[in-house]
């Protein structure tokens, strides 16, 4: 099969399901017509991957055969280990941004938006001796935790900072009023 993604998500349904699964609701389940995942069931037999089993067609059984589960498990491993290699290079990325801060003379720092790479940006200004002021989101409660550093909502920004580090598109009510106080941006969008 051309497309891992629904190799998995087909394997992934039937697993989950003990058998148990029609064809429609494998469709609803991965978002593809009912034609395509009849086209990937077909696929998975020929493959020796599932086996299917019943008297009639409305009361079929699908089945992973042991290389079906192991091939489950490969198509997880290669999908989480390009996710990890592209998590890595936006991080490295977005510690190479960051990286020129200190050198310019930058004290004190405050971020807006709360993903996957925050965590790290405000580590490494911390590490860099800058002081990183407040978290700013839309909404404080998505920032899941904040020992030391308060999480504030935009529309609630203060230019006490050296610069504002982006680090996702700002709400487009409040960017014209915000833009202008940026000093330092580094968009991860």
């Amino acid at each position: 099969m051309e497309d891992p993604i629904l190799e998995y998500q087909v394997l992934d349904a039937i697993h989950e399901n003990g058998g148990q699964v029609t064809q429609r609701h494998i469709s609803e389940k991965v978002g593809r017509s009912v034609a395509s995942v009849n086209f990937a069931l077909r696929l998975l037999v020929v493959k020796g991957l599932i086996k299917i089993s019943g008297a009639s067609p409305r009361k079929l059984h699908y089945h992973l055969t042991p290389s079906g589960i192991l091939q489950k498990t490969v198509l997880a491993y290669n999908f989480l280990k390009r996710q990890s290699a592209l998590y890595e290079e936006v991080r490295r990325d977005l510690l190479e941004k960051l990286e020129g801060l200190a050198e310019e003379g930058v004290k004190s720092a405050s971020v807006y938006g709360w993903n996957p790479f925050t965590e790290a940006g405000i580590l490494y200004l911390i590490s860099q001796g800058i002081q990183v002021l407040a978290i700013y989101a839309e909404d404080p409660n998505d920032v899941p935790y904040c020992n030391r550093i308060p999480a504030l909502n935009i529309a609630d920004f203060k230019a006490d900072c050296d610069v504002l580090i982006v680090l996702e598109p700002l709400p487009e009510d409040r960017e014209q009023q915000i833009r202008s106080r940026i000093i330092a941006c580094v968009p991860m969008a």
